[in-house]
């Protein structure tokens, strides 16, 4: 009898403590925003499992492997993020070099968001593995842009205006096609800065020239309305109406040559690199050629 309870006292405890730790280690806990696949000695099953607890029992050699649930971003061109290790919801590369239909070459900045398939989990994990989900997003959508934007349909006109939208639709659904394949499911993409290298620094001087154009004609127009109003002034005004139009009409042209003259000299660097600034006041005229004129004092003032 005594025998019995010296084992009752001494057996039954040490049991109940390898139950408890078997059953602890059963119990496993996916927190929020993360998705678990259960593997029978360490091969992936198609059962996954929500956040929560979960019983996995020890004995059969089971485990969950830990994948996230929430929305992954991707972005090519994100200089910051490419520099650092990719975090565990958001990653980074460098842009993307392809060569357009028209045989110009581009560098294209893109987002992907996209979130792993819980049907598919099984796949994704067979193929890739937890530290492999953003290699994959990266070349799956970069040979899917290199291949689509080589098709000789397009070109450099498709990155700009209306064209742009439609260039960034069709992407978006190859990409998709691509990704369901993978066990990916897109959310967004976008398309982001397009540098066109060479190319695009003619398509900017273009631009540049056609402004230039409307500027040197908008001040074609303004000098000769004020020929011609130079020209009426004798004409039509008189007294001191006329005085007043002179002294008006010199203070612009003073205006006009400081403005002149500054301008060059921002075009000339002085001897220790800055702007030249020694030669902005003009020579005064000799003192027969302006006897009308104000005083330069009182042109300045009214500038």
């Amino acid at each position: 009898m005594v025998a019995w309870i010296i084992f009752l006292l001494v057996v039954l405890p040490i049991l109940g403590l390898l139950i408890w730790a078997l059953l602890d280690e059963s119990f496993v806990r996916i927190e929020p925003g993360n998705l678990g696949l259960l593997l029978v000695r360490g091969k992936a099953t198609d059962k996954a499992v929500d956040p929560g607890v979960h019983f996995v029992p020890a004995l059969r050699r089971r485990m969950v492997q830990v994948y996230p649930s929430l929305e992954l971003s991707y972005r090519a061109g994100d200089e910051e993020n490419s520099a650092t290790t990719a975090s565990e919801l958001e990653s980074g590369g460098p842009s993307l070099r392809v060569n357009l239909g028209d045989r110009s070459v581009a560098r294209i900045s893109y987002t992907v968001r996209f979130r792993l398939d819980q049907g598919r989990l099984k796949t994704v994990h067979d193929r890739f593995g937890p530290d492999g989900i953003w290699a994959a997003a990266r070349d799956e959508s970069a040979r899917t842009i290199r291949n689509i934007l080589s098709d000789p349909e397009f070109s450099v006109d498709d990155v700009f205006g209306t064209a742009r939208q439609s260039l960034e639709t069709v992407l978006s659904d190859a990409i998709r096609t691509v990704f369901e394949s993978d066990g990916f499911v897109l959310t967004a993409f976008s398309v982001g800065d397009v540098d066109l290298g060479r190319t695009g620094e003619v398509i900017q001087a273009t631009t540049r020239a056609r402004f230039e154009l409307a500027r040197e004609e908008a001040e074609t127009a303004t000098r000769v309305a004020r020929a011609q109003n130079d020209a009426e002034i004798g004409t039509y005004l008189t007294g001191e109406s006329r005085d007043a139009a002179l002294r008006y009409r010199e203070v612009d042209v003073w205006r006009e040559l400081v403005q002149v003259l500054a301008d060059r000299s921002l075009a000339v660097a002085g001897p220790s690199g800055q702007p030249a600034t020694a030669q902005l006041a003009p020579a005064a005229p000799p003192p027969e050629t302006r006897p009308s004129l104000v005083e330069p004092s009182a042109a300045e003032e009214q500038l």
